[in-house]
């Protein structure tokens, strides 16, 4: 018997039960598949849930920004039946006319019908399917029919953090800061400015060892890149689950893409410091999940540092006054 997705995602440990519920519920309701439910509620990536697909249905899957791309190829399938059907020529394979067969790059999970499509207008007997991510495919696509140039690849440590799958198409902050980070307070919004541009430089602040810093909700090259960035300052840091961030004290630092807080609807004892993508429609929102701070993405380090320093500076007026 085929094992179902959830569970493969769940033995890889890219979401935990709580999620997998949460995701369940959501798909029983709104009748979306499994994949993009955990995708769109930010759970994990794109690139998690691919691999438990190729897994799952035992066609192998491509990572397509990596891939090189024929021009050549590309009078084999039409630019508007790549865009319909969501998949792209990647190579032929075999010799003679007869015996050739087209390899390409699919949406998973592979559509039958797409590649009946696809074998009608390249006229080939054979079409061998490998799966890749939608993101990836339009990348692709633009890069094969429309000369777009490769989108540069990340990896941990790089200048800023982008948020999971969702965002994307978000810049890197690759020279001066594209992010502001803002004080929410309980009663209103301040304005838009960096938070302690007034405040002297404190140069005790990097060698204070402060309360752990849960990350969670990030995919796992940005949790890794935060992690990295974070303990360098002297932060103890870990990756979160749900539960963890459900238990969390306020004592503790969370940092989240704000959709993985709005996805957990609970209201938390630890200091939240959400990121978003544009301040004007996200603030309010941020304020909704009682969050205490707001970074725009990509997540400028320095920005990140200081937003955390303050809340960590909050978590201890905050052991004070237990302790008192």
């Amino acid at each position: 018997m085929k094992k179902r997705l959830g569970d493969i995602l769940l033995s890889r440990g890219v979401v935990d039960s709580m999620q997998l519920q949460s995701a369940l519920a959501y798909q029983r309701k709104w009748g979306v598949a499994l994949g993009q439910v955990v995708v769109d509620q930010r759970f994990c990536t794109a690139e998690a849930v691919l691999s438990a697909l190729a897994a799952q249905s035992g066609v192998g899957s491509v990572d397509l920004d990596a891939q090189p791309l024929d021009a050549s190829l590309a009078k084999w399938i039409p630019c508007k039946v790549a865009e319909a059907h969501r998949v792209v020529p990647l190579r032929l394979e075999g010799q003679g006319p007869r015996d050739t067969a087209l390899v390409v790059a699919i949406a998973a999970p592979a559509s039958l019908a797409a590649l009946d499509v696809v074998k009608s207008v390249s006229g080939k007997a054979r079409v061998v399917p490998l799966l890749a991510t939608d993101a990836a495919l339009t990348r692709a696509i633009g890069r094969l029919y429309r000369g777009e140039p490769a989108t540069p690849q990340r990896r941990p440590g790089m200048e800023g953090f982008s948020l999971p799958e969702w965002d994307e198409s978000l810049p890197l902050v690759t020279g001066t800061s594209l992010a502001e980070l803002t004080n929410m307070a309980a009663a209103e919004l301040p304005m838009l400015a960096p938070l302690e541009a007034a405040r002297p430089p404190v140069p005790t602040e990097r060698v204070a060892v402060r309360e752990q810093v849960l990350v969670y909700g990030w995919g796992a090259e940005a949790a890794a890149g935060l992690v990295q960035v974070l303990g360098a300052e002297g932060f103890t840091v870990k990756v979160a689950n749900t539960w963890d961030v459900c238990a969390a004290v306020e004592t503790q630092v969370v940092v989240a893409p704000l959709p993985a807080m709005e996805v957990l609807a609970q209201r938390l004892r630890a200091q939240v410091l959400v990121a978003g993508k544009v301040p004007e429609r996200d603030l309010p929102r941020a304020q909704a999940v009682h969050a205490r701070g707001f970074l725009a993405a990509p997540v400028d380090p320095d920005l990140l540092l200081r937003a955390v320093r303050r809340l960590s500076r909050a978590a201890d007026e905050a052991r004070l006054k237990h302790a008192s």
